[in-house]
């Protein structure tokens, strides 16, 4: 009885600690490459074609992981952002983020957890959405890539049938990078661009370090630095 026991407790711990770690794991993906240096933005030319972005056909989505599970959501966009296409191209834009529409949709909205998390998320020890209400994303670089010569990580959580590389500066709060991530971008009819991405990007680059892994922080308890951000955008000539 007492070896049965001892089998049954051994199972039970690798279980919990299989739990914790795959909790634990950021979602798969491919990283965002991130520099420190901002690159220029390009000049507009007489060929620039400015579409506006239409924020109720587009989001910003993430996904937080911790230890005891994770929470996904979106950040809404605001209405003056734009993408510029050039000859049929995509050549540029600006996202601007509007981080106090921040939405948590893994929890029921009549739940009061939801408000709580909302408000912990636009909080100083997150996003400090008081202070910092946007943050905006400038394209500086579109290129396309043939799929078959990168190495695409599968899963829901990356980007599908990527045909772009997309390097642009984000700023948040007070910090701002140079950041590059795989992207489909497509133009289904004159003057519409459709462009989706999935990427993982280290939230501490951005100065966002409340309960970071490598802090002097319970390990049950701490977020994973790693955090899944998307693009899912639609743009249209105006009318």
């Amino acid at each position: 009885m007492k070896r049965i026991s001892l089998f049954a407790s051994a199972i039970l711990i690798a279980g919990s600690l299989s739990f914790l770690s795959s909790c634990n794991n950021a979602p798969k993906s491919q990283d965002a490459e991130v520099v420190d240096t901002v690159a220029v933005v390009p000049e507009e030319t007489q060929a620039t074609q400015e579409l506006m972005i239409d924020p109720s056909a587009s989001a910003v989505t993430w996904i937080g992981v911790k230890p005891t599970g994770q929470h996904n959501g979106t950040f809404g966009i605001a209405p003056e952002s734009k993408l510029m296409v050039e000859n049929g191209t995509l050549t540029g834009g600006t996202i601007t983020i509007n981080m106090s529409d921040i939405k948590v949709l893994d929890i029921e909205e009549a739940d009061e957890n939801n408000a709580k998390l909302v408000g912990h998320l636009k909080g100083e020890e997150f996003f400090a959405t008081e202070t910092y209400p946007t943050s905006v994303f400038t394209i500086t670089n579109v290129e396309a890539v043939d799929a078959s010569t990168i190495e695409v990580v599968e899963g829901e959580h990356s980007t599908e049938n990527p045909t772009h590389k997309i390097t642009g500066n984000l700023k948040m709060m007070d910090v701002e990078k140079s950041i590059s991530f795989y992207a489909n971008v497509t133009m289904p009819s004159e003057g519409e661009v459709k462009a989706s991405a999935k990427f993982n990007i280290d939230r501490t680059e951005f100065n966002v370090s409340h309960m970071a892994e490598g802090v002097d922080v319970v390990k049950e308890k701490f977020i994973n630095n790693t955090v899944n951000v998307g693009f899912d955008i639609t743009a249209k000539a105006a009318m």
